[in-house]
């Protein structure tokens, strides 16, 4: 992109190069038509998970779009530069849990999803660390301490306000 403009200007411009209405690119990505007008208005910052799929539902930049957008820390937006010169990144999904914890691209979809979900990035780097331990643990650990968190879950639901 050689002029500077907005990632709202930006996704406008890759939806309509592709002849595709808001509604359209609403069904393809399963984000609203108020959420994808409001970002392309730059009424609202999309998080990295719908950066991620903007940018494979209109073949843009992840990159761009994620350093437009503002939404991971720089740190991470190094990593997946650097991914990005020895390696294409890929966001095509594929049956079953083929993630491997401790590669950059997953570490921040982890972390681009505790940030959605209201963690600091403190508490993000935290659990993606955790989550990367706890996948190496032997089987039998690894459910005993799964278990365990899913308590506290069931405890809290239980739990007055």
């Amino acid at each position: 992109m050689d002029e500077q403009i907005s990632l709202g200007e930006y996704i406008r411009r890759l939806r309509r190069a592709k002849s595709l209405s808001l509604y359209a690119l609403s069904e393809q990505t399963g984000l609203s038509y108020s959420h994808l007008s409001r970002i392309e208005n730059n009424s609202t910052v999309p998080g990295a998970g719908t950066v991620a799929k903007l940018a494979e539902a209109l073949e843009g930049n992840l990159k761009s779009m994620l350093e437009m957008a503002d939404c991971l820390p720089r740190a991470i937006l190094d990593r997946i530069a650097a991914r990005e010169e020895s390696q294409p990144a890929s966001l095509h999904r594929t049956a079953g849990d083929t993630h491997t914890w401790g590669d950059e691209e997953g570490d921040a979809r982890l972390l681009s999803y505790a940030a959605d979900s209201g963690l600091s990035g403190d508490e993000a780097g935290q659990l993606a660390r955790a989550v990367a331990e706890l996948v190496r643990l032997e089987p039998r650990r690894r459910s005993a301490v799964t278990k365990m968190l899913l308590s506290f879950r069931a405890e809290d639901d239980d739990a007055p306000e």
